[in-house]
């Protein structure tokens, strides 16, 4: 039956706002509705009575809220002329699981290991990726084993992997409680190790390591010169290629390592010197690069580029996390000169300047008080604007009509850490509920009613541009799809989608649909971020 209800599959915690959405096709009118126990058992009268254009949509919405259903339980909504919504849950640990599964899916990206088949089901695969890379340009080879396959190819990239790699462990610093639940799908590591979810970090984080020159600098990226089919990693036999150094891979590697070496000291202290001594030499190694318009592939590769024109939010990031990890003055310079010309932000792997507001007014070290006052007010006009846009859409995203681009579900997510952000700042319930609004919108209140996570709620995501999904016939769980990309960048949305898709429906659920539906571990780390801060915070 076609949906006109639509509320978070997954469900809410018990003390969170809870918004149901209808879309209105036949009559223009608040909207009667019920919500019931899934034994049918009447719980709560509402009327849905905020009216919403929703140009993002192509709709008219009214909203409602039934956020004093608070008992544990399972759950619809019903509304005479509408039918009935998804079923989902209220209880204290519903996000337990989706949370297991979103983090899952690290280990099971893997690369250059055996993936047994009592972890990996029917993903396992031997040990993939494992020969010496060629150093592009040269008859040098380097090791460079290891890491997360990137997202639906096995390519592996430096800047997205510094993202993913700082969102994890933002969220394990928001949120250690919720990391300490992580069981690895290999039992042995949680046998063996202190914290399964820093040691999965570790894991990306060792590779990243392999990935610094001699002169501190870092190549871009390490893969094969064109993507594979539809094939499991250990059957990608072509030969393996580092291409060149560049500014934001090295930038971006110093930040995350200098950030990694913070939160790894309490449970081993050798590492975390590595990774310490590691990140300055990147730094230093910074220091004299220049790259005009930024990296671009080689000739006769074309895997991902992640090319990025400019590399001061690198910088910036990469003096602040520095200054916070080391307290030297010299990065203190390097962020306030910096910081002197733009308040930079961002929460991506091409604008990355929050990663720095974030570490320069938390540092335990001297600030200039002045500058912290300006970083807190843009964060918070940034969040302002998220919040107006969060109010003002039928569904309670913060993206508008113009925004439903490649990765649109990343912008939603990471919306929702800005407006976290300024929840932390002021204390104003009113951010904390636009962000979780962003975690809802994710997770089935919106105008398609698909969970964007795959194997969670009650209609998710089933065919993700994903080469083991697609070689296994079946999604791997706890994948974020990529989420609508009016632009129709795939032969597949091109054949499925019209001009006149209006922007929030252009997705296709098929393997295909690389620009609509892909998945990437870099989307997945700002949802697992996400997550624990608006845990966190509606726990709090």
């Amino acid at each position: 039956m076609y949906k006109r209800i639509f509320i978070n599959q997954c469900g809410y915690l018990p003390d969170m706002e809870k918004l149901v959405t209808f879309n209105c096709v036949c009559e223009d009118k608040p909207v009667s509705f019920n919500v019931l126990k899934s034994d049918g058992s009447f719980v709560y009268a509402g009327t849905a009575a905020k009216r919403v254009d929703n140009p993002s949509a192509g709709e008219i919405n009214y909203i409602g809220d039934f956020s004093e259903v608070t008992e544990p339980g399972r759950y619809y909504v019903t509304a005479d002329g509408y039918g009935e919504s998804d079923t989902f849950a209220v209880g204290a640990d519903i996000y337990n699981g989706v949370f297991q599964k979103a983090y899952a899916f690290y280990y099971l990206q893997r690369c250059g290991c055996d993936i047994p088949k009592r972890a990996g089901g029917i993903y396992a695969h031997g040990a993939c990726h494992t020969s010496p890379a060629l150093v592009y340009g040269s008859n040098r080879r380097k090791e460079v084993s290891g890491g997360w396959h990137d997202a639906g190819d096995y390519g592996r990239y430096i800047a997205p992997a510094a993202m993913a790699v700082a969102q994890l462990l933002y969220a394990y610093e928001e949120n250690p409680g919720l990391a300490s639940l992580y069981l690895s799908p290999d039992s042995e590591i949680n046998a063996t190790k202190p914290s399964p979810f820093l040691d999965e970090i570790k894991y990306e984080l060792d590779w990243m390591l392999k990935m610094q020159d001699d002169d501190g600098k870092l190549f871009h990226k390490v893969t094969c010169r064109s993507f594979c089919g539809f094939i499991m990693p250990d059957m990608e036999k072509d030969e393996l290629v580092l291409s060149p150094v560049s500014v934001t891979a090295t930038a971006d590697f110093a930040a995350a390592a200098a950030l990694a070496s913070r939160l790894y000291r309490e449970i081993d202290s050798e590492y975390a010197d590595t990774l310490a001594d590691a990140a300055k030499r990147a730094y230093d190694a910074m220091y004299g690069m220049v790259l005009e318009g930024g990296f671009k592939n080689p000739p006769e590769i074309s895997t991902g580029e992640y090319g990025d024109a400019c590399d001061a939010d690198e910088r910036y990031w990469a003096a602040a996390e520095l200054y916070k990890t080391f307290g030297d003055e010299k990065y203190r310079k390097d962020f306030e000169r910096l910081a002197a010309e733009r308040i930079y932000h961002g929460y991506g792997w091409e604008d990355m300047g929050s990663y720095g507001n974030r570490a320069y007014i938390t540092a335990g070290h001297p600030v200039d008080a002045e500058l912290v006052g300006r970083i807190k007010s843009s964060m918070l006009e940034l969040a302002d604007k998220l919040l107006a846009n969060t109010l003002a859409d039928g569904y309670g995203t913060s993206l508008t009509s113009k925004e439903y681009i490649w990765g649109s579900n990343l912008y939603a997510a990471n919306n929702g850490i800005h407006l976290y952000d300024a929840y932390k700042l002021t204390g104003d319930a009113k951010y904390l509920n636009a962000a979780a609004q962003q975690l809802h919108y994710l997770l089935g209140r919106n105008c398609v009613g698909l969970c964007y996570l795959t194997g969670c709620g009650t209609d998710a995501i089933k065919h993700p541009h994903h080469r083991p999904s697609g070689f296994n016939g079946r999604a791997m769980e706890g994948m974020l799809s990529g989420g609508p990309c009016s632009a129709r960048l795939d032969e597949v949305a091109r054949q499925v989608l019209t001009e006149n898709t209006p922007p929030a429906k252009a997705i296709v659920d098929m393997t295909g649909s690389y620009s609509t539906n892909e998945v990437t571990v870099y989307w997945n780390s700002a949802f697992v971020q996400l997550l624990a801060e608006v845990m966190c915070g509606t726990n709090a």
